[in-house]
């Protein structure tokens, strides 16, 4: 399936379009399960710490890492660095980046010449305690093109974010601020206009397409459930991804399908990469001021 014109048309004039029911829940369930295995082995591990005395094993997906948190402090703060993808490397992982279904929808707006951006990311928007400074990915007004490196600041970057359950405003779903990117420039000193919000709530299943211009949001999680989702980022093949130190991979090619990466090959870039760059490159000589964006929209 691909983006109907009306929808493409929407994207274009209000720098994101919300794709119901895009995804079915098998889809879903093979990135669920990897996190599951993961967040298992966690348990099984601080049990045997003595830093939790339950393992939670009858708690769903949703609630049972909160659960682990609510008696190990010290997992709360540190979920973003260990479940990310590139540390975690799940085959079901890989696989849904490259699911046919999504990428269909992705060649509409990218093309069919299709590389996954290294900057994808799993979220697990815990519960929000802020009297206790516990405010798990409560993410500020920002634009995606601010945290690029300087070679990928006129490529076309296409933020995909899914939840992996239901989102509200009760748990902190997304906010969005349209046609923005219209304006062509990019707010490194993060000074937005000062235009109207939308809230955009989503079901599993549903998906958004978001322009690296675009300024979006989210606030805290007032649920006791985790607001799990995922954003991916894609790109045309042979254009910079503005994290060259970490690994992407080509998702599809109409071209050259041969070329495009196997699960193994992806696994042991991230092994490598993350050897040598453990954490995030810093940019050099970041702007400190609003500047123009002349690259491809």
């Amino acid at each position: 399936m691909s983006l109907t014109q009306e929808q493409l048309k929407r994207f274009n004039q209000e720098g994101y379009v919300v794709i119901r029911s895009a995804l079915q829940d098998t889809d879903i369930e093979q990135v669920i399960q990897d996190y599951e295995e993961i967040i298992d082995k966690l348990a099984r591990d601080l049990l045997a710490a003595g830093r939790i005395s339950h393992l939670y094993e009858n708690e769903p997906f949703e609630t049972r890492l909160a659960r682990i948190c609510d008696e190990d402090e010290a997992t709360y703060f540190a979920s973003d660095q260990f479940l990310d993808v590139g540390h975690v490397r799940g085959k079901g992982t890989f696989n849904f980046m490259r699911n046919q279904r999504l990428l269909d929808l992705v060649e509409s707006v990218i093309g069919p010449e299709i590389s996954c951006s290294p900057m994808t990311h799993i979220r697990a928007k815990l519960p929000s305690d802020l009297g206790r400074g516990r405010s798990s990915n409560i993410v500020s007004w920002h634009q995606d093109a601010i945290f690029l490196h300087q070679e990928a600041d006129q490529t076309f970057i296409l933020t995909v974010w899914l939840p992996l359950c239901n989102t509200m405003e009760e748990n902190g779903c997304l906010r969005i601020m349209p046609r923005i990117h219209k304006n062509r420039t990019v707010y490194w000193d993060n000074s937005l206009p000062n235009e109207t919000a939308v809230t955009v709530p989503m079901k599993r299943g549903d998906v958004v397409f978001i322009h690296k211009l675009t300024p979006h949001s989210s606030g805290p999680n007032q649920t006791d459930a985790i607001r799990w989702s995922m954003d991916i980022r894609y790109q045309k093949q042979g254009t910079p991804s503005g994290r060259s130190f970490w690994p992407g991979f080509d998702a599809r090619s109409r071209l050259k399908p041969d070329s495009e990466t196997s699960y193994e090959t992806w696994q042991d870039y991230w092994i490598i990469a993350l050897e040598k760059y453990p954490k995030k490159v810093p940019r050099k000589n970041r702007p400190n001021k609003p500047l123009p964006y002349q690259g491809e929209m």
